[in-house]
């Protein structure tokens, strides 16, 4: 019999999603897979502060997710990001889903990447005590090359990406290949009408949308 979860433990994932594709999947998939968790929130980011605008608006995007996550055990969208006005920081939405489910560990995903720039993101140092960190790197990351700090930071908080090991402050590896595409990559086939069919659940509706034609 698998391990299961603590009682109280829900997944965030949260990103541009612009366009979701198989890859943002396949990681929502292993997130509650690995750790047994109940459900896996999906989250839309409304107005990233550390990058440029999506090409699609917010609304678009949550609703490519919803349907992407339709029928999948366990995985959900969640809107909060799309309502919010201004820029949308990390730190707020997971002290907002804290604030209502004190009882719940959160057990949120970030990309290698951007692991690598946390020190840039806002509050990092409390965004490392508002849950379990699970990190999933693309095939190749060099872990050497983290900063220093990170490395640290790392080091010190690291452990095994297992139910058991799910603790407040701590940081996991997701242990999964990822698919060898990014949304940028997805969004370049779009736009010279590539047929994308087999990378993202909801490539007719992306499509009909027109949204990254040249």
């Amino acid at each position: 019999m698998s391990q299961s979860a603590p009682p109280k433990a829900l997944g965030i994932f949260g990103g541009t999603f612009d366009p979701i594709h198989e890859g943002h999947l396949m990681l929502a998939r292993a997130l509650r897979d690995t750790f047994a968790l109940p459900s896996v929130s999906l989250i839309p980011t409304g107005l990233p502060q550390h990058r440029n605008a999506p090409v699609a608006s917010p609304q678009q995007r949550l609703t490519w997710v919803r349907h992407a996550v339709a029928g999948e055990p366990g995985l959900q969208a969640d809107d909060r990001e799309v309502r919010r006005q201004g820029f949308c920081y990390t730190v707020d939405t997971l002290e907002e889903l804290q604030a209502e489910q004190p009882d719940t560990l959160l057990v949120w995903l970030i990309g290698g990447d951007s692991f690598h720039h946390l020190q840039q993101w806002h509050r990092w140092t409390d965004l490392l005590e508002l849950g379990h960190m699970v990190v999933a790197a693309r095939p190749g990351y060099d872990w050497s090359k983290l900063p220093e700090e990170l490395m640290r930071v790392l080091d010190t908080r690291k452990v095994a990406a297992h139910p058991d090991a799910l603790h407040k402050g701590r940081i996991s590896l997701l242990p999964t290949p990822l698919m060898p595409f990014s949304s940028t990559e997805l969004r370049d086939k779009l736009a010279h009408g590539a047929d994308v069919s087999g990378l993202t659940p909801v490539a007719a509706e992306v499509r009909q949308s027109g949204l990254y034609e040249t």
